[in-house]
């Protein structure tokens, strides 16, 4: 029983284990964002309010019925005045007469019912709330082309950061290494103690550096978190290889074209300006008339007791129906001067559309020169790295045979840390050039 509550245990703690730390390659991550980043759900969202949005307008014309109840108490009956020889022809002309119509209690249950049958600026609206509904769904495609470009940047980020800190943790062990083996040399006095007090400054600065490089990593994790929606307080490993990456790489993607009418700004851009030629048809149509068909019935109470629910008292009917025609003829060009006004934006939005669209070219023209540039930046840092560290080796070697000076290691050393840091960099560069190249021709 004992044994099976201690293998019982034991899969528990797996199970957390698992559960508190994730692996995510590059499209997991991305899977994950695309599912719990705050803005794909507020975007999300955004679809579903246009969907309403789209609804709401369609009830505009359809029927629309009402009921309404009124309950009247008259403390004081209303009272008119005529002539009191329209009852008695022997009174005086100018005798008036006070007369009392009505009852103390009145009652009125009433139905009514709406139907629009012709209104130009519901038509125009109908086809805006539509609209605005594509224009929601492009928002959400940006959105999570946005959202993407973050979470691929924040990974690679932390790639780098998990890449400084094994090369900083390789220059650090064979600085320890080196020192100790140097310390022994010392104690047996046959090195003098310079070397000894060089060599541990070296592995200090290392260490300390190497320090520096795991909290950068942690604070890059929270970054990726951060961009994929996660707690920042789980704990995260990266499964996809920083190297394999850039391997898959290929500088001849700089050639790539772009469908400039497929850009999610240009088609958000021209999704603005249909918006404004139908608010050019919504202003004309304000010159048109409109036409609504009404029915009311009615059911009134009329007593001079309190007794409106007793049963075989009489409710007096009335029923209506007709047409309603508005129809504008002068508004003394205040409508002409709206129609001028939509005209005037759909202009601009089509110099803004012009404008974009050159704008774009010269961006996927820079994208590409920006790629071309670190590719051969990145070649030119893998090649350095070679040399520094070819060269550092060799002069561990000559440093363990006494042709050398501790100082000259250390200075080889940091030649060699630099190299590896701009070559890192490099790496990076590459691959936010590329997102920025896919980004712009339509590829992220």
């Amino acid at each position: 029983m004992k044994k099976n509550r201690i293998i019982l245990a034991l899969a528990c703690m797996a199970g957390f284990s698992s559960l508190a730390q994730q692996s995510f390659s590059l499209d997991e991550a991305i899977e994950f964002a695309s599912k719990n980043n705050a803005s794909v759900k507020n975007a999300i969202l955004e679809i579903e309010s246009a969907n309403q949005k789209v609804k709401e307008t369609k009830a505009i014309g359809l029927p629309q019925v009402s009921a309404a109840g009124e309950f009247q108490n008259f403390l004081d009956i209303p009272i008119t005045v005529a002539p009191a020889n329209a009852f008695n022809p022997a009174a005086p002309a100018d005798e008036l007469v006070s007369l009392q119509f009505g009852t103390e209690y009145n009652a009125k249950g009433s139905l009514n019912a709406n139907q629009l049958i012709f209104n130009g600026s519901y038509l125009v609206g109908l086809q805006t709330s539509k609209k605005f509904k594509k224009v929601s769904e492009y928002q959400k495609t940006k959105t999570i082309q946005d959202v993407k470009e973050n979470v691929i940047k924040a990974y690679y980020g932390a790639l780098v950061a998990e890449k400084t800190v094994a090369t900083l943790t390789e220059i650090s062990e064979a600085s320890k290494s080196i020192y100790n083996q140097t310390k022994g040399l010392y104690e047996e006095g046959l090195i003098e103690e310079d070397n000894v007090t060089q060599l541990s400054l070296n592995v200090l600065t290392s260490q300390n550096s190497l320090n520096s490089a795991k909290r950068q990593l942690e604070d890059a994790k929270n970054v990726l978190k951060f961009q994929m929606g996660m707690d920042v307080n789980e704990t995260i490993s990266l499964s996809s290889d920083f190297d394999a990456v850039i391997s898959s790489l290929d500088a001849s993607q700089s050639e790539v074209s772009s469908d400039i009418s497929q850009n999610i700004d240009f088609l958000l851009l021209n999704q603005q300006r249909e918006l404004n030629v139908l608010n050019i048809k919504y202003e004309q149509s304000q010159y048109l008339p409109s036409l609504n068909a009404f029915f009311t019935h009615q059911q009134n109470a009329l007593r001079n007791d309190f007794d409106l629910l007793e049963s075989g008292k009489p409710w007096f009917p009335t029923t209506i129906w007709g047409l309603n025609l508005s129809v504008p003829i002068f508004s003394s060009g205040s409508r002409m001067a709206l129609v001028s006004q939509a005209k005037i934006k759909l202009k601009q939005t089509e110099n803004n559309l012009a404008q974009l669209e050159k704008g774009l070219s010269i961006q996927t023209e820079a994208a590409k020169t920006k790629y071309s540039n670190a590719f051969e930046t990145y070649n030119t840092s893998k090649e350095a790295v070679a040399i520094s560290k070819k060269i550092y080796n060799n002069y561990q070697i000559k440093f363990k045979e006494g042709l050398i000076s501790s100082l000259d290691l250390s200075q080889i050393q940091t030649q060699y840390l630099s190299a590896q840091t701009q070559y890192i960099q490099s790496m990076y560069n590459l691959v936010s050039s590329k997102i920025e190249l896919d980004k712009i021709t339509n590829k992220l």
